[in-house]
């Protein structure tokens, strides 16, 4: 993204925090309460996504405290469109700073794709102790922190094929929000030509950082109306609401890519509106490759689409669509396919979750891809 999902306010890349520090820090004497519930965005290509969390913990002084053993498999995809699980109610807690939750896991977590098989879904043995989560949470004595969790399974899946069939490996992306601080941005996209919704496109709320490099904070699909709600944003921060609409089935239609002005989310204006009319691309073409070293069991590649689109009358780089690669036996590809004519980037960036539960990450340099019409542009991309 110039750095896939790299940490912007409360969100962290991966959902899997540095194995030290991130501890409570007492504050204030007493006690409080937190609330925990998981939520997600929807995604396409999957009729269920089922997981199963055995606890929900936070880390204290003394070490992680238990939040709640809810012991559930959810269908995450059950979690969308506002609608909430609750993983921890009035759990009671000292008084203080937290730096650090995480998400204990347990087997029996499985996808069903779009033709009704189901397969099993492989976590990484560098997950055996949770999924750790980076937070930035106060406690107040005699008061209750309401958290919320996206567990984010649209860019979570990564597929790993393996001979004629594949394996389908969670690599959790999750953030974790305090919901008293935080605000939604929400509209309506539809076809500049004739007015008609455009259902199906994928939206995302985008950051710049100091260096003018995009993150990405949320992310949605349009329902069938062209509605779609980003939601969960950090107040004090401003986004960019970004898409490049690719609708339709069996044949797909490509919009040009928009990006809003930077929409400020503060306390006093925590709800913002963004509607947008997209022109449809007259021809597309493609761009993909191979990822070598190809990534091991322990690793996982994302690539993003970048592109320069003008918003508050300057130009600025944006993610425009992300993907996860897929590690075959002795390949790794990347496809990006019905993509509008017309010149981007395209960045790598690979993942090690290490031993210790800490991460670490390699960003590289985007790579200039013109993508014409009827042609799918080979690049590949080195670590």
């Amino acid at each position: 993204m110039l750095s896939h999902f790299k940490l912007f306010a409360l969100t962290f890349a991966l959902g899997l925090a540095l194995g030290c520090g991130g501890s409570s820090s007492r504050g204030s004497s007493g006690s409080g309460a937190m609330d925990v519930r998981l939520t997600d965005g929807p995604i396409g290509g999957y009729q269920e996504i089922n997981v199963h969390i055995r606890s929900v913990e936070i880390r204290g002084d003394g070490g992680w405290i238990t939040l709640a053993n809810p012991d559930l498999t959810l269908n995450l995809l059950t979690l969308t469109g506002g609608v909430s699980q609750t993983l921890a109610s009035g759990a009671t807690l000292p008084a203080g700073h937290y730096g650090q939750m995480r998400l204990v896991l347990g087997t029996g977590n499985s996808v069903k794709l779009a033709d009704g098989s189901v397969h099993d879904l492989t976590t990484p043995s560098g997950l055996q102790s949770g999924i750790k989560l980076i937070v930035s949470f106060d406690v107040a004595a005699g008061t209750t922190k309401d958290v919320w969790i996206d567990f984010d399974a649209a860019h979570s899946i990564q597929i790993v094929a393996t001979g004629a069939s594949h394996k389908y490996m969670l690599r959790p992306t999750i953030r974790a929000f305090d919901k008293v601080a935080t605000g939604a941005i929400s509209g309506t996209f539809t076809d500049a030509a004739s007015s008609a919704p455009l259902a199906g496109a994928f939206v995302y709320a985008e950051a710049l950082d100091g260096t003018g490099a995009p993150h990405l904070v949320r992310s949605t699909v349009t329902d069938a109306a062209g509605h779609y709600l980003l939601d969960l944003l950090p107040v004090g921060g401003s986004y960019h609401v970004v898409s490049m609409p690719r609708v339709g089935a069996p044949t797909v239609t490509a919009y040009f890519a928009q990006a809003s002005d930077a929409l400020a989310v503060t306390t006093a204006t925590p709800l913002q509106t963004f509607n947008a009319s997209f022109t449809a691309s007259p021809t597309v073409g493609g761009v993909g490759g191979t990822v070598t070293p190809v990534a091991t069991a322990d690793q996982h590649d994302a690539v993003d689409l970048l592109q320069s689109l003008t918003a508050g009358g300057a130009s600025h780089t944006f993610i425009v669509d992300t993907t996860l690669a897929t590690v075959g036996a002795a390949t790794e590809t990347y496809a990006f396919d019905d993509v509008p004519i017309g010149t981007y980037g395209v960045q790598g960036v690979r993942t090690t979750l290490n031993a210790d539960g800490s991460t670490t990450v390699v960003t590289k340099a985007p790579l200039p891809a013109v993508v014409a019409a009827g042609i799918t542009l080979t690049l590949p991309i080195t670590f």
